[in-house]
């Protein structure tokens, strides 16, 4: 298999969501720390969770939640359980940005996707799935 298209893909992709969330201040990468933040509110969340999820490595989370917190969107504050780690939370005025976020996203994928069918898409990511598996392995 001919790994190239995938590689071609990707750098479009991140590209193009780069340009997208530079309207926003953040990067594409802070944009999936974002979301990941905001569909698990009500989860303890600290750093290893982070980068577990979105298979990410320690040292760019670290750099991604500085920035983060730099601009305020995101706040930490020591875990009750066990104080070497901190609990990551989306800060609450940063809710219109979530969604300006998820319209940018949701209109970049109709516009990648257009004239593919929804069964060609879900099998598309059915295979990413099973790859990502296997890499994971």
């Amino acid at each position: 298999m001919d790994l190239m298209p995938i590689k071609i893909l990707n750098t479009a992709f991140e590209r193009i969501l780069n340009q997208e969330m530079a309207e926003l201040g953040i990067t594409y990468t802070q944009a999936t720390v974002i979301g990941f933040l905001n569909k698990n509110r009500d989860a303890e969340i600290c750093q290893r969770n982070i980068e577990e999820n979105l298979g990410l490595t320690h040292p760019t989370v670290s750099s991604i939640l500085a920035r983060l917190e730099e601009k305020k969107i995101i706040y930490t504050q020591p875990l009750e359980a066990d104080k070497r780690f901190k609990r990551v939370f989306l800060a609450e005025k940063n809710s219109e940005m979530y969604e300006q976020i998820e319209e940018k996203i949701s209109a970049i994928s109709e516009y990648a996707f257009c004239g593919v069918t929804e069964d060609e898409q879900e099998m598309f990511s059915h295979v990413i799935r099973k790859v990502l598996g296997n890499i994971s392995r």
